[in-house]
């Protein structure tokens, strides 16, 4: 009897709880269902549009003295007087006189061979008239025979006009070395170093004083990709700058020549550009000395019909992120023209109006999904070209 009660006590249990859980499970809450969205990626975007482009090279250089000259003296002597001006940094014009040599001996010189001049021209007159006296004879007592060039003197003739032409040279050389006796500057100059004074004694070929003239230019290096952007049958103007004492000091000047040839270390090319000095007074006169550093801005070719983009635009060298239309992005290989510091100029590969995203898409495949701002660089997107993201 004992049993026979547990045993049902423990089935009326198990039915109980049964009955409780199949309650529970008929009266459990519904959770309400919602859409599942979709996270898609937010991109900026800019709109290809084509302009010209105007290529600018940057470089640097040196400015340098167009001539540089050393200074020799052409003939021998006692220097007699020197120029007050003949000293470091200052300026000669052309043909301004820098110093004068003794010229006593170069004067008698030149009185001598004036003489030696009028013997010649006189040795000269009277062998034109013994080789005239001499044809008026043959043709008395010849007898018709072809005299010779000796009977008729004409080798003395010609002796004697070698003679005055010899005397005219010697005149000639007596009247330069004259001339030399005073130095002259050979073109607008400025003295670098000077190597005589007042009463020393110059020898032909000793040195008077280093000159450089006072017109500059630069060598300009630029890679060979820039110099392909360069015409240089056309007239390039190059800008200057440098900021000196606190001021920005610019100047302007233009590309003369190559210097046709590549330096193998740093494969570049030497261009040799002219440099405008600027008003008298002027920080850009003032500082215009040979030795400054300035940097330089060479205007190249015009590229025509280009599209202009942001570094940041770029996956790997030429490779962009398209958005079609329907927001799906295409990675697409364009033409790389030149790339500047912060932006990208490309030739082919893209079409007026077409979307290139300018944010970076992490794990970026063909066709994935995109969504992107409502502004355009600015520019209010229409409604049906912002993505939903639904």
């Amino acid at each position: 009897m004992k049993n026979w009660v547990k045993i049902t006590l423990s089935f009326l249990i198990v039915l109980i709880g049964v009955g409780i859980s199949w309650s529970l499970v008929m009266t459990k809450p519904k959770a309400a269902q919602k859409p599942r969205s979709v996270l898609l990626p937010v991109v900026d975007v800019v709109r290809a549009a084509t302009a010209d482009y105007h290529v600018k090279i940057a470089s640097q250089g040196e400015v340098l003295p167009s001539r540089r000259t050393s200074l020799a003296a052409e003939v021998s002597g006692r220097v007699v007087w020197v120029s007050p001006k003949l000293e470091v940094g200052e300026r000669f014009e052309e043909g301004e006189i820098l110093l004068e040599i003794d010229r006593a001996d170069y004067e008698a010189a030149e009185i001598l061979a004036a003489s030696e001049l009028a013997v010649a021209e006189l040795n000269l007159d009277q062998e034109r008239a013994r080789s005239e006296q001499a044809e008026r004879d043959w043709e008395a007592l010849g007898g018709g025979r072809e005299a010779s060039d000796l009977v008729l003197r004409k080798p003395q003739l010609r002796s004697a006009l070698k003679g005055v032409d010899a005397a005219q040279a010697g005149l000639d050389k007596a009247k330069r070395d004259l001339l030399r006796t005073k130095m002259r500057a050979p073109y607008p100059c400025q003295v670098k170093r000077t190597f005589t004074e007042k009463g020393s004694s110059l020898v032909a070929g000793g040195l008077v004083a280093d000159l450089f003239s006072r017109e500059f230019e630069l060598r300009l290096p630029v890679s060979l990709e820039d110099f392909r952007f360069i015409d240089m049958k056309s007239d390039v103007v190059v800008s200057f700058m440098a900021s000196l004492g606190g001021e920005d000091v610019a100047w302007k000047g233009q590309l003369i020549r190559t210097e046709g040839q590549v330096d193998r270390g740093s494969q570049s090319v030497f261009l040799v550009a002219s440099i405008q000095p600027g008003e008298v007074g002027t920080s850009a006169a003032k500082f215009l000395v040979p030795g400054i550093f300035l940097r330089a801005e060479l205007t190249g070719n015009t590229l025509a019909s280009v599209y202009r983009l942001p570094r940041k635009a770029f996956y790997g060298k030429d490779r962009i992120l398209i958005v079609n239309p329907d927001r799906t992005v295409e990675l697409r290989k364009v033409t790389v023209l030149r790339t500047e510091h912060d932006e990208v100029v490309v030739g082919k590969g893209l079409a007026d109006g077409e979307l290139v995203a300018i944010s970076p898409v992490p794990n970026v495949i063909d066709g994935m999904s995109v969504q992107i701002n409502s502004k355009l660089g600015g520019e209010e997107l229409d409604a049906g070209e912002v993505s939903t993201g639904d």
